[in-house]
């Protein structure tokens, strides 16, 4: 039984043959998929190949294009179905041009098929050909090949396969395989989204970022890290029997060093997705910064599911005033954000939140928009206690809340600051990391809230009117720090 996909595919080139159509392009970079499903699609009869290095599969002595074209394009043949494969080199050749006109005007009851890897009909063709894409297997065929190479994948069935989505079947066969090797799930998983990196090196604003960071690096923000584990369940197939669409993405904003870069990239391990970071200093370096984000947004598409990572959007999306290409560069990925139908989740972070246009954050854009402030009492000690864990100690023998109290104005970022600091200081007097060490680190930073106090205290007045706190009330998480 074929899946989804497939099914439609075949229905789609049978509609085209019945309507009469001479020449059908089937576009796809999976050759052996699609002529098995070209045979499918014309069951009961017999179908011939032709190929530049062997010719017809009835006659090999027409290799060259035009001759190929003459034997195909004779009239008489009946329940014949003639396939040529990677023709799309020729197709500049007015003569090879003019033999498929020649041939769409006589009489076939079968389409002549070409399949290749790109749309690359010349416009002559325009009114006698069909072109359809292949879309790449979905959930349920790469299930199947999973099921297939790792009959034992067990509990990460789903987020192997999830992970695998926007993979050619060859190319997901191959990282099962290497997955199966591996007795450690996150490196099963690791490998899988790796396999989806040649996707992305068409495009030099896109970058697949191994995404080791999980929400247990992240001290505090428990309202967001709960948001994100809720939105795993509606990746699940019974979410959308059940009417519910896959996440857009949030918006984090906030003031600087306080996670929200962290929890961008911990969302990739959260939905078990790739990461891809999307760069638009890269964008505008590019000749045509236009077609740059246009293709940056179809490759990741490609690659989908996928968690697009956008870090710092206001500048590359924030109001600059008589720049016609900014103009145009934001206006394209606001309707991408607005029009997606690829499962992309998309986290962008936001420093400088003036500089933010109001349309970004309509809904619709994305599912939340979230704000971080600056570390309660209780968050400034999970965070010490988490990056003295980063470093191999125990946090359990540290005071980690008397160390923090009286850094009010502490962002996540100066905390760990002062763990490098202090360590630097054990390591020098060679010493065991103490808490005089953490101490007399603590006293020689400057935190950013107190250099900048006017700018930082702007952006929290921003945050507690127009979007959701990242953390719970911070009343009662000092009141439980205490």
């Amino acid at each position: 039984m074929l899946d989804t996909v497939s099914a439609s595919f075949v229905g789609d080139l049978r509609a085209a043959a019945a309507a009469g159509v001479p020449i059908v392009c089937v576009v796809s970079h999976e050759e052996r998929r699609a002529r098995a499903l070209v045979g499918e699609a014309f069951r009961g009869t017999r179908v011939f190949e032709w190929t530049a290095t062997r010719g017809w599969s009835d006659d090999a002595s027409a290799r060259e294009p035009l001759a190929a074209i003459e034997r195909a394009g004779r009239s008489g043949e009946v329940g014949v179905a003639r396939v040529m494969l990677d023709l799309h080199p020729w197709l500049t050749d007015a003569r090879v041009v003019r033999a498929l006109r020649d041939a769409a005007a006589g009489k076939r009851d079968i389409p002549l098929v070409l399949v290749m890897p790109m749309a690359a009909m010349p416009p002559e063709l325009d009114r006698d050909c069909v072109v359809l894409a292949l879309a790449l297997p979905d959930a349920q065929e790469l299930a199947a090949v999973l099921d297939t190479e790792m009959p034992s994948s067990g509990p990460r069935r789903d987020a192997l396969v999830r992970a695998a989505q926007g993979l050619t079947l060859d190319e997901a066969r191959r990282a099962f395989r290497v997955a199966c090797a591996l007795p450690d799930a996150d490196a099963a998983l690791r490998t899988v989204i790796a396999e989806k990196g040649g996707a992305l090196r068409r495009s030099a604003c896109l970058e697949l970022v191994d995404a080791e960071t999980t929400l247990d690096d992240v001290g505090g923000l428990d309202v967001l890290k709960g948001w994100l584990r809720a939105r795993v369940v509606a990746y699940a197939g019974e979410a959308r029997e059940f009417g519910l669409a896959e996440p857009r993405g949030m918006l984090v904003c906030g003031v600087q060093g306080c996670g929200k870069s962290l929890v961008s990239k911990a969302t990739a391990r959260v939905l078990s997705l790739p990461l891809v970071r999307l760069d638009f200093a890269e964008v505008f370096a590019a000749v045509s910064p236009e077609h740059a984000i246009h293709e940056a947004t179809r490759a990741v598409e490609a690659v989908a599911p996928a968690v697009l990572w956008v870090d710092e959007i206001e500048k590359g999306l924030g109001a600059e005033r008589g720049d016609a290409r900014h103009a145009r560069v934001f206006g394209a990925f606001l309707t991408w954000l607005q029009e997606r139908r690829a499962a992309v989740f998309v986290a962008a972070t936001a420093n400088e939140v003036d500089r933010l246009p109001p349309e970004l954050a309509r809904r619709g854009r994305f599912d939340e928009v979230f704000f971080v402030d600056l570390p309660s009492l209780g968050e400034r000690a999970q965070i010490l206690a988490v990056h003295l864990g980063r470093r191999g100690r125990d946090a359990t023998k540290y005071p980690v809340v008397d160390l923090v109290r009286d850094l009010e104005h502490w962002s996540g970022a100066e905390i760990e600051q002062m763990v490098t600091s202090a360590l630097f200081r054990a390591f020098a007097a060679k010493e065991t990391l103490s808490e005089a060490h953490l101490r007399a680190a603590a006293r020689e930073l400057v935190p950013l809230a107190t250099l900048y106090e006017e700018k930082i205290q702007a952006v929290r007045e921003w945050g507690q009117t127009r979007a959701r706190s990242a953390s719970a009330d911070r009343k009662t998480l000092d009141l439980f720090g205490d």
